[in-house]
């Protein structure tokens, strides 16, 4: 059972996703040229910043961050309080 997919804000462009008799996606179908891009950007990703994109929750909250520093939703902190 397929089904298609597409969302704005996915990292990876996905043409298709596989999903098991459950519905949960299994795998997910891209155009060879994606899988080209997708190389070329992990080729360029430092190893010491791997692991971000490894962790996902990490990875939404410094996307959460970068979000609310755009719109202006920050604050400063003395450091020599701490």
């Amino acid at each position: 059972m397929t089904t298609a997919v597409t969302h704005k804000e996915e990292f990876i462009k996905i043409k298709q996703y596989i999903t098991d008799p459950e519905g949960h996606k299994v795998a997910a179908v891209i155009d060879l040229e994606e899988l080209n891009r997708l190389e070329a950007l992990i080729a360029v990703i430092p190893s010491s910043e791997i692991w971000l994109y490894q962790n996902k929750e990490a990875l939404q909250s410094v996307r959460r961050g970068l979000q609310d520093a755009a719109a202006g939703r920050v604050s400063k902190l003395n450091f020599d309080e701490f």
